[in-house]
């Protein structure tokens, strides 16, 4: 019994349950220039470019909130954020 509350002592606490509100990022490569808008600013990091491809890559698809940057400021329409509950 000991030996399990030291593994999980050891382990540190357990991730929270994530609080507000997600969101599932769909990038339409078909569609998209590489214009980088969505990456610069995307608030929280959730689009990057993978070397060698010339599209953003969905990196952090946890980190996203829905706020909906991406999808109306790209000006190719390439981006769709659909809430998650």
């Amino acid at each position: 019994m000991s030996e399990m509350l030291t593994e999980k002592a050891a382990r540190g606490p357990s991730p929270r349950a994530r609080s507000g509100p997600r969101g599932r990022v769909i990038i339409f490569g078909m569609w998209c220039k590489g214009c980088r808008l969505c990456v610069e600013f995307c608030p929280t990091g959730v689009l990057a470019f993978v070397e060698g491809q010339e599209q953003p890559s969905v990196v952090h698809p946890e980190k996203c909130t829905a706020c909906h940057w991406c999808d109306t400021h790209c000006p190719d329409l390439a981006i769709s954020v659909q809430h998650i509950d």
